[in-house]
């Protein structure tokens, strides 16, 4: 008999605003993806799916900022062009643009954590995001483990399928 620490499932969270219908639309769109077949001929995708109905924090933003790869301020739906958006001031003042108008962030905001991507204002890329994570690691997407990096406890004891 052997031990094997229990696996915690990828996150995939969506910062979510019931307002915006692009943001219903992905929600259904990702609850559909985790109970059902998940594209139709395999299973529904082994994620935890964290809905958020708040704004990010400055280090959840930080981190978006990373995976999206473009200047936090492109977070907002409708911007003025400021500096190169990755300073910490930059992220404050996108958090205090949505805090007083939540919809001037483009929702959904979909990001899955462990494989390093997100989905921002468009079904599109979520529906991508998420084909991503259905795909095998053989067809060259995360499949259902997460990204190829190993954590600290799977180097210890291995990982086992």
């Amino acid at each position: 008999m052997s031990f094997r620490p229990p696996r915690n499932l990828p996150v995939i969270s969506i910062f979510h605003n019931a307002s915006s219908p692009p943001s219903k639309s992905a929600l259904s769109l990702l609850r559909k993806a985790v109970s059902e077949p998940y594209p139709p001929s395999k299973s529904p995708l082994s994620v935890e799916l964290s809905v958020v109905e708040r704004l990010p924090t400055s280090d959840q933003f930080r981190t978006m900022q990373r995976y999206y790869g473009r200047p936090v301020s492109s977070f907002l739906s409708a911007h003025p062009a400021s500096g190169d958006g990755k300073g910490e001031d930059e992220v404050e003042r996108v958090r205090d643009a949505a805090q007083k108008n939540p919809m001037a962030l483009k929702y959904p905001i979909v990001v899955d954590w462990d494989a390093g991507k997100i989905a921002v204002g468009d079904v599109d890329e979520v529906k991508r995001l998420l084909d991503a994570r259905a795909k095998g690691p053989s067809e060259g997407g995360q499949g259902s483990q997460g990204s190829e990096s190993k954590g600290f406890l799977s180097s210890l004891f291995g990982s086992s399928s």
